[in-house]
């Protein structure tokens, strides 16, 4: 158990213990001052008989409280009226007994049972009530101006049963004077109960006050919940929490839901970033309020999350706006050198390659697209006498669409900072680049070198964007017009396989297969083989290199796969054996584990006909 919490425990413990008194009518009970707010079943002064609005409590506080057993001025309900009231209190000081001066229970100044002016025991009295409420610093009840609220009301409005303090307390759920049960807190210190649920420890929007308890199997209300139920805080911690039937009985951030067993009760529940003043941001995924970047302009990461300012996506609500801004005044690219200035733009950007924040200072925005009917490759080279970063997005204010980031270097010893980063651009795309600025001391001017180099298909070379090039154009033999694969074409060019040895190399493959167990993005060979009936087909790879082999009903469908195996490494054998029917084509397909380890191979068939 946490031994902070055990500690406030034992204080409050010791605290409770030397609040101990007498009813000699001295305010013996006085240590249990302010834990009253309404007053007894009586009614208040001038006309009220009866129940009223009293609690219970010992007795009522001056000039409004309830009476103890009965009414109140002039015609008390279950007692007797100024000047000697019975049963119940009359004005100013009814409790358990009479009022002044010689109430049945006690007469002033020094009441017995009942309270009577000016120090009440048992009842409440004027200044300093016993067992009732008092003027100003009540016993067992409720007190003006500060009562806390047990039994009764206090001066000039509380009503409740777990009492109000003046001035306008009323309920047990909410409304409750600072530091009672269920009421908002900080610290353990605030809280007339054990603990503090904190909102920066644990997350309970503006704190909860409560008492610690010993969680059941089922949650169980009452018991040291003084009307809640007691649920499990951690690791069998147990503390307590208010029961409800709806929400609008919760506090501020808080909602009414079944915690088990049908019993409903008020748990964090938050809506929005304004009720977690401490934290300042509400997961409302949870609940709970957490740790946020509460300043988007500070260099800080406030939330501790490795990201900060606009860099963060708590940011996101304040840096958008800029940020879109900022795009829609970005300017094309026009030409392959660039002078720019960093100082007069904005800060609503920043990219992501500087321990995920890069460019807090202002930033430029340069949109590039290329020639028309043309792909390829663009190099942006930035050079600075300041620290600056420079970043590529496919969309201009979406962080998150990033392409590519550099902010590596620096300016030092003379020397200016260079960054350079390296995209593919497809035919009719526009790319925002951004030169940002590393913090806002650190804005100026800067040169952009920009170079872009088209992919030819059919050059014979594979660019970046490219699955193949054959050198030519044609569709129809593998590699298409625009340099991609023809999955169709290729399995009809499937090599057949022979009973016996077979040879192939993979590094002379497609890249454009993988198996359950291997092949990604690594070259690969494709055979054929029909079995001449039904029987078992028995496979072996022999290779220098790292192979592997599936086998497929259907040449293109992954989904056809009945087997794979890549059970060893390098220079080891592959064994595949399976039952097949005959005259059904298969496809085996010889993959490479990695890229690094095509090469050639030997693929020995065996078959056995079924008996």
């Amino acid at each position: 158990m946490n031994v902070r919490l055990v500690a406030g425990l034992f204080v409050l413990a010791l605290s409770a213990a030397a609040g101990c008194g007498d009813d000699d009518g001295q305010g013996g009970a006085g240590g249990n001052g302010g834990s009253g707010g309404a007053g007894g079943a009586g009614g208040v002064d001038a006309t009220s008989t009866g129940t009223g609005t009293g609690g219970g409590g010992g007795g009522g506080a001056e000039p409004t409280g309830t009476g103890g057993g009965g009414g109140a001025e002039p015609t008390g309900g279950g007692g007797g009226a100024e000047p000697t009231g019975g049963g119940g209190g009359a004005e100013p000081t009814g409790g358990g007994g009479g009022a002044e001066p010689t109430g049945g229970g006690g007469a002033e100044p020094t009441g017995g049972g009942g309270g009577a002016e000016p120090t009440g025991g048992g009842g409440g009295a004027e200044p300093t009530g016993g067992g009732g409420g008092a003027e100003p610093t009540g016993g067992g009840g409720g007190a003006e101006p500060t009562g806390t609220g047990g039994s009764g009301g206090a001066e000039p409005t509380g009503t409740g049963g777990g009492g109000g303090a003046e001035p306008t307390g009323t309920g047990t759920g909410g409304g409750g004077p600072a530091g009672a049960l269920y009421e908002a807190c900080a610290t353990d210190d605030e809280c007339t109960g054990d603990i503090c649920l904190s909102e920066e420890e644990l997350g309970y929007p503006s704190g909860l006050c409560s008492n610690l308890c010993e969680p059941a199997a089922e949650p169980t209300p009452g018991g040291e919940c003084d009307g809640g139920v007691c649920v499990d805080l951690f690791d069998g911690v147990g503390a307590c929490l208010a029961l409800c039937s709806a929400s609008s009985e919760c506090r501020d951030g808080y909602a009414c839901e079944d915690i088990g067993g049908g019993i409903r009760a008020c748990v964090p529940r938050c809506t929005s970033n304004a009720q977690c003043p401490s934290l300042g941001v509400c997961d409302t995924l949870s609940g709970g309020c957490t740790l946020g970047e509460t300043d988007c302009a500070n260099y800080e990461d406030d939330d501790r999350d490795g990201s900060y300012d606009c860099a963060d996506t708590d940011c996101a609500a304040t840096c958008a706006p800029i940020a879109e801004a900022a795009c829609a005044s970005a300017t094309p690219i026009v030409s392959t050198t660039i002078h720019g200035d960093t100082s007069g733009g904005t800060s609503g950007l920043e990219g992501t390659c500087f321990l995920g924040n890069a460019g807090h200072g202002p930033e430029e925005i340069h949109l590039f697209t290329p020639p028309a009917g043309q792909s390829g490759t663009l190099v942006v080279e930035l050079e600075s006498p300041t620290d600056h970063s420079v970043y590529a997005r496919s969309s201009c204010a979406d962080m998150l669409s990033e392409i590519d980031c550099s902010d590596e270097n620096y300016p030092d010893d003379g020397s200016p900072d260079e960054e350079r980063i390296e995209i593919y651009v497809s035919d009719g795309q526009t790319v925002p680049i951004v030169v940002d600025s590393h913090e806002p001391g650190e804005a100026g001017p800067y040169t952009l070198n920009v170079s872009f180099t088209p992919i030819v298909c059919g050059d014979g070379a594979v660019g970046s964007a490219e699955q193949c090039d054959d050198g030519n154009t044609t569709s129809g033999d593998g590699c298409s017009a625009t340099c991609t694969y023809e999955r169709d074409v290729l399995c009809e060019n499937a090599a057949d396989l022979v009973i016996g040895e077979n040879t192939g190399n993979t590094a002379t493959g497609t890249s454009e297969f993988e198996g359950s167990c291997l092949g990604w993005d690594a070259p690969e060979t494709i055979h054929r083989f029909t079995p001449p009936s039904d029987g078992t087909l028995t496979l072996t790879l022999s290779a220098a290199t790292d192979l592997g082999l599936y086998l497929r009903e259907s040449c293109a469908d992954v989904g056809s796969e009945l087997a794979c195996v890549d059970d060893e490494g390098r220079g080891h054998d592959e064994t595949l054996v399976i039952d097949v029917t005959g005259g059904e084509p298969l496809f085996i397909i010889v993959d490479t584990y990695t890229s690094i380890n095509s090469g050639p191979y030997t693929l020995t068939v065996a078959f056995t006909p079924a008996a």
